[in-house]
């Protein structure tokens, strides 16, 4: 997923290839994407760019009526070859700059967390515009620089060619008639949403106790999401994917401790629901009504007698 047009293959050790066995922040982002990317890839033919190790082809192919995973990287592409052996996935080595694709090959086109890995940025476009059958769909992704890297103040080795989101933006509506420009983030659950005057939704913050602000769509989101056609676009929603990750030691000893007190919980309930139930009986009983007066007169006495000790005290 995450290799580079023009770089030498052997990315796997710097993080940069999502692999299925990750957690956290980058495990919810890219699968995020590539759920989208599968509801996008519906009876379609689809080039995966970058396909790595192959997972993420794999995903789209639940989906898809066929797949072609692409790759600099010969060992990425062997692994995928070795790893997701499916009659509708095809694995090929191959550029992006120069796809091993025939004109007109493929209804959609995946790219996700490609683009900055290399400068190749125009002959990119030229050959997903040439595979691409009239009125074919593009979905991309690209980390936007100014919230990646400038306000993080994080520099990515491996990112050659960052993208601010209006020169992203820019780029792709040059080669594409349709362009419908989404943000994401990770809030507590990776959050996919239509932004500016696309968006339906707003997000509220107050930043270094300042005012709170409103904004249309998402907030100052890391990364960019285009999908661009020639003809009209689907119909896109704002998404949340939320995983939880069971093989977590922490968060599966978190999950006993909370059904240990539900269940701790529920038979406290029951026990307070059991006593209520005994006081309602022992109230309402023909003995209980009967004994009233004899309790009254022993309770008057009582405290007569308490009187009495007190005085002689």
């Amino acid at each position: 997923m995450n290799t580079t047009c023009s770089l030498p293959p052997g990315l796997d050790a710097s993080g940069e290839r999502f692999l299925p066995e990750m957690q956290g922040t980058i495990a919810l982002e890219h699968l995020h994407r590539y759920a989208m990317a599968k509801d996008l890839a519906a009876g379609k033919i689809v080039l995966d760019i970058a396909c790595g190790e192959g997972y993420g082809s794999a995903v789209i192919a639940e989906a898809a009526q066929h797949v072609y995973g692409v790759d600099i990287a010969l060992e990425a592409i062997t692994h995928a070859k070795a790893t997701y052996q499916r009659l509708n996935v095809e694995f090929i080595t191959g550029s992006c700059a120069r796809i091993p694709l025939a004109d007109g090959t493929v209804d959609l086109v995946v790219s996700f967390e490609t683009i900055e890995h290399h400068f190749e940025h125009e002959a990119m476009f030229a050959e997903i515009k040439r595979v691409l059958r009239p009125g074919g769909l593009l979905i991309m992704s690209s980390p936007d620089k100014l919230e990646y890297s400038e306000r993080a103040n994080h520099a990515n080795a491996y990112h050659v060619k960052e993208l601010y989101a209006d020169e992203f933006q820019h780029l792709v509506e040059k080669y594409f008639a349709h362009v419908a420009m989404l943000g994401q983030r990770v809030l507590y659950a990776s959050t996919i949403l239509l932004a500016g005057k696309f968006g339906e939704s707003v997000h509220y913050s107050r930043e270094n106790d300042s005012a709170i602000r409103m904004v249309k769509g998402l907030m100052r989101p890391c990364y960019q999401v285009a999908v661009a056609s020639d003809s009209d676009l689907p119909s896109l929603a704002s998404s949340l994917f939320e995983q939880i990750g069971e093989s977590d030691p922490e968060i599966k000893q978190l999950r006993h401790q909370l059904d240990y007190a539900a269940r701790r919980i529920a038979g406290l309930e029951a026990e307070v629901t059991g006593l209520k139930a005994a006081i309602e009986f022992m109230l309402h009983s023909h003995s209980w009504r009967v004994t009233r007066p004899l309790r009254a007169v022993a309770n008057m006495f009582r405290a007569i007698t308490g009187v009495r000790s007190e005085n002689q005290a």
